[in-house]
């Protein structure tokens, strides 16, 4: 039984919302945040009934009052993610812990998919600088990957490890090696493929089969560019309006729905446009309408 006592609110599209899409962020100095009822709100009136669940603290710690006000504005989280670092065998217990007790959460608000970022290291000040691994550091990601997965199953989610630009796992020989190494599911972003300087199709193509979770965004080609090249900064392109309404940037969404309906993938998107707000009094709705208007129908 879901959080809405056994009645499901459906998603015609299965498609969702994100927190992030209103600028809401857990990285330092990342800009004004609102508050959670005037996003859910908002993604309630237009979109489809579903949402992802927002960085830790978004929705409130305690899961019966994280549902009582999903039932207010008759929304369910469909998904949810989780930074860890994955690659020291030092911090194995914390970090398992840590994923642990976000997947019960999630689990507990109704949740399916828990999406999984193999950070370098906890500094939500810094840029997204990527890092790279010895084989040593690979195989502990690998085998601590699928800990995660025992994990998710007890929790009765699917997994969803996310290849994303200066994380861990980002380009295509990285993501190949987590589909030879485990048997956990990828959540495929678009405009971080995009960052990444991959063609998402291409990606779709070899994760096929494995996909359980995708963010669709749209990309300003000459701010990525520069984010890839490190002439400027992750944080400062985002709000130089890196991530643009779908259909008016680069990343060719139109494209890689069709290929992921080629592969047969059925599974929830996530309108995953991240944004930083100016004040609190900016309104969001304006480019997330302008990408519901034209993914929407790709989707029917």
């Amino acid at each position: 039984m879901g959080p809405f006592g056994g009645r499901r609110i459906r998603s015609v599209h299965r498609f969702a919302l994100s927190p992030t899409s209103w600028g809401i962020s857990e990285e330092a100095d990342w800009g004004p945040q609102l508050d959670a009822e005037r996003v859910l709100s908002d993604a309630s009136a237009v979109g489809e009934g579903a949402i992802t669940a927002g960085p830790p603290g978004f929705l409130p710690d305690r899961s019966d009052h994280a549902r009582a006000l999903l039932r207010r504005y008759r929304l369910r989280v469909v998904a949810g993610q989780v930074h860890a670092i994955l690659h020291h065998s030092g911090i194995r217990g914390p970090e398992l812990a840590h994923i642990d007790g976000h997947a019960h959460w999630l689990s507990a608000v109704g949740a399916e998919t828990l999406v999984l970022a193999a950070i370098p290291e906890r500094n939500t000040g810094a840029d997204h600088n990527g890092a790279s691994l010895s084989i040593g550091e690979w195989a502990h990601l690998l085998h601590l990957v699928g800990s995660v997965e025992h994990v998710c199953a007890r929790h009765h989610l699917k997994l969803a490890v996310q290849p994303r630009f200066g994380s861990i796992i980002q380009d295509p020989k990285d993501i190949e090696r987590l589909l030879v190494g485990s048997e956990a599911g990828v959540c495929l972003d678009l405009a971080h493929l995009v960052l990444a300087g991959a063609d998402p199709v291409e990606v779709i193509e070899l994760t096929a089969g494995r996909i359980q979770h995708v963010h669709l965004n749209d990309v300003d080609l000459d701010l990525a560019d520069r984010v890839r090249d490190r002439s400027l900064g992750y944080k400062e392109a985002v709000h130089r309006n890196l991530y643009r309404p779908i259909g008016e940037g680069g990343a060719e969404v139109d494209r890689a729905i069709a290929a992921l309906r080629a592969t047969g993938y059925h599974g929830w998107y996530a309108l995953e446009q991240e944004t930083r707000l100016l004040s609190s009094a900016d309104r969001p709705l304006g480019p997330i309408s302008r990408s519901l208007d034209h993914v929407v129908p790709l989707l029917a």
